[in-house]
């Protein structure tokens, strides 16, 4: 019987701390790998999906996870740092085609980067190992009190694919400086040292807190703040890089917002020449029309006038505008007395 079948029956014949779902998924994951060429088993592990941390497993299933052929972890130069059971690496870890592979007909090598501590890696494999061979209660990775060792933590865990296990490490740092409490110069010294991309993240989330508060000149020392920035090179030319484009941002913003008060200038004053012009028609149409209807009156009056003129016996006597009315509507003249 394989030992994914033996696994199998011991996660159908009783209940763990974690959900039998949960503790198979994580324990087949561990063991069980896809058939076929080197190649073709990264691709297929790229492509699996965690359970999640192995620390609700019982202590039994965790036990099993120690054994089996393990993985060599070296430093840049080709040191060994320490070694992990490949199956508790794919249990732990997101990047499993690391070992993709390694089913212990051949050795299994993870190198390190230059820029990231041993001992941090050494610690991180640590503590996975107490807890599959002595350490019954899993707890989460204490901080080391230091901002340079634990970033390079965090950094050696998201290296190796198990940042899950430092997520709170690396929460804490990013919650500290996004609610505004700035680090002193020796943390920002320890960020700097830190050229991995978890410490590049948190670097630039510190240059750009700082560099705000430069480009508002809102330092609350300005002449050590001066002073430091000569000590850390790499720090004061992030700094001048980002207050640069701050203030390109600025001028943009300044010019956008000059574009749109001109513009809302333009239609402001295009809208009161047009209420102006608007207003003259009106002023326009009610004075003609007032002279229309005074001179409809007074053609009325006429015409009643000359009905009533008309309807009198005997000679009649024609002013002026009245015989300029028979000539207008009846087209006859009339002579004027």
């Amino acid at each position: 019987m394989s030992l994914a079948q033996k696994l199998a029956n011991r996660d159908a014949k009783k209940t763990s701390i974690a959900s039998p779902t949960a503790a198979s998924s994580v324990l087949a994951n561990a063991f069980v790998t896809a058939p076929g060429s080197k190649a073709r088993q990264q691709e297929a592990e790229i492509k699996v999906v965690d359970a999640g941390k192995i620390y609700p497993l019982s202590f039994g299933d965790r036990k099993l996870l120690a054994t089996g052929p393990k993985a060599q972890i070296i430093d840049s130069e080709g040191n060994v740092v320490t070694d992990i059971p490949v199956a508790l690496f794919r249990a732990t870890s997101t990047k499993k085609e690391m070992v993709a592979g390694t089913n212990g007909t051949g050795p299994c090598i993870i190198k390190l980067p230059t820029n990231l501590e041993v001992q941090p890696v050494k610690d991180l494999i640590k503590h996975f190992i107490d807890l599959t061979t002595w350490n019954k209660f899993a707890r989460d990775l204490h901080p080391y009190q230091s901002t340079y060792w634990d970033l390079q933590m965090c950094s050696a865990a998201d290296f190796l694919g198990m940042h899950v296990y430092t997520q709170h490490l690396f929460n804490w740092y990013w919650a500290r400086i996004s609610s505004g409490s700035l680090p002193d110069y020796a943390d920002i010294d320890a960020i700097s040292a830190v050229q991995t991309p978890v410490g590049d993240s948190i670097f630039r989330k510190v240059v750009n807190a700082i560099a705000r508060l430069d480009f508002e000149g809102q330092i609350p020392d300005p002449y050590d703040y001066r002073v430091y920035l000569k000590t850390n090179e790499r720090f004061g030319v992030a700094v001048e890089e980002a207050k640069k484009k701050m203030q390109k941002h600025q001028t943009y913003v300044d010019k956008k917002n000059w574009l749109e008060a001109k513009a809302k200038l333009r239609e402001e004053s295009a809208r009161l020449m047009y209420q102006q012009r608007q207003k003259q028609l009106e002023e326009r149409a009610a004075t003609q029309q007032a002279k229309w209807d005074e001179q409809k009156k007074k053609d009325a009056e006429l015409a009643a006038r000359v009905k009533a003129k008309m309807a009198e016996p005997g000679k009649k006597k024609w002013k002026a505008d009245e015989a300029g009315y028979f000539r207008r509507v009846r087209g006859i003249n009339v002579p004027i007395m």
